[in-house]
């Protein structure tokens, strides 16, 4: 076998170990280094109402408070949390929420409404990304606000 050949045979083998190792680390949540939002999904028409399931992500750098923080944006787009995963690894968070939006047929807004909800929970998302300010509470002995059912 010549040096070529023997090249040829070790890319070969190269290429299809990293075919695998793609198939293995499918559906796995690894954060990566970069903070990024992402929100995909797809549309259901049944009865009165018009629901949409919707897969979005964040990941980021983890801090005191990013859960509710996630919680307060999925709220804030009249959205309820269907499904949560969560991974963390050195420092970094990896969060996939399945959110259910529902919107009464009355609203006029059809397929596009859909979008626009998927761009305000996108949105509200970002700005969770971006709220940095519960990154330097951790030293400084950081609580978490109590919650009260009575007003």
């Amino acid at each position: 076998m010549d040096k070529a050949a023997l090249l040829g045979e070790v890319v070969r083998h190269v290429r299809e170990l990293r075919c695998k190792a793609d198939d293995m680390t499918v559906g796995v949540l690894v954060p990566s280094e970069c903070d990024e939002v992402g929100v995909e999904g797809r549309e259901n028409y049944e009865g009165d109402e018009a629901s949409s399931r919707v897969k979005a992500w964040v990941c980021c750098a983890d801090r005191p408070g990013l859960m509710s923080d996630l919680s307060r944006a999925v709220r804030s787009v009249r959205a309820r949390a269907v499904r949560a995963e969560m991974a963390t690894v050195g420092g970094r968070t990896r969060s996939v929420v399945e959110v259910e939006m529902v919107e009464m047929a009355g609203d006029d807004h059809g397929t596009a409404g859909g979008r626009l909800g998927r761009l305000e929970l996108q949105s509200a998302l970002r700005t969770v990304l971006f709220n940095r300010d519960g990154v330097g509470l951790l030293a400084e002995n950081y609580k978490r606000p109590r919650l009260s059912s009575r007003q």
